[in-house]
């Protein structure tokens, strides 16, 4: 569609915050998921230690609880870190766009949603990993002192 300049850069700053957005919300769902499942582990073993009188396993059931809880922690951390990965391809790309706005190298045509998959995002959220790093060491100690408590 051949529009104005202005117009085109309002499309492409409108688009680019809502990719900011998206990337912010996809980091809030890495904070949330990983405080949800690690409150999970520790609520899930408190109520199966209260109940330990009438379980005869606890730390196996426990261990086991705590296990597919650590497994679906990383299922889900890795799902959203590549999900993280191509908002901020698109991020890099929209942002490629606004900078040719206005030279000789854009035409009249905008394409507001340019192929993002060869672009490498500049900003690697690499202290993300921390978080499920921590939560599954957090998670297997609470295990292995609950497996020498109860046997």
């Amino acid at each position: 569609m051949k529009t104005s300049l202005e117009v085109r850069a309002d499309i492409l700053k409108t688009l680019l915050v809502e990719d900011r957005h998206e990337v912010r919300g996809i980091r809030s769902s890495i904070y949330n998921v990983t405080t949800l499942l690690s409150t999970a582990s520790f609520a899930i073993s408190s109520f199966l230690v209260g109940q330990g009188q009438k379980l005869s396993h606890v730390s196996v059931m426990s261990s086991v609880t705590d296990g597919l809880l650590v497994l679906l922690l990383w299922v889900f951390f890795s799902r959203f870190k590549r999900d993280l990965y191509c908002a901020r391809q698109c991020v890099v790309a929209r942002q490629r766009l606004i900078k040719s706005l206005g030279t000789g190298a854009e035409s009249d045509d905008i394409n507001p949603f340019p192929d993002a998959r060869n672009e490498e995002p500049d900003v690697t959220d690499s202290e993300l990993w921390w978080l499920p790093i921590l939560a599954t060491v957090a998670i297997t100690i609470k295990a292995l002192v609950l497996y020498v408590i109860f046997p």
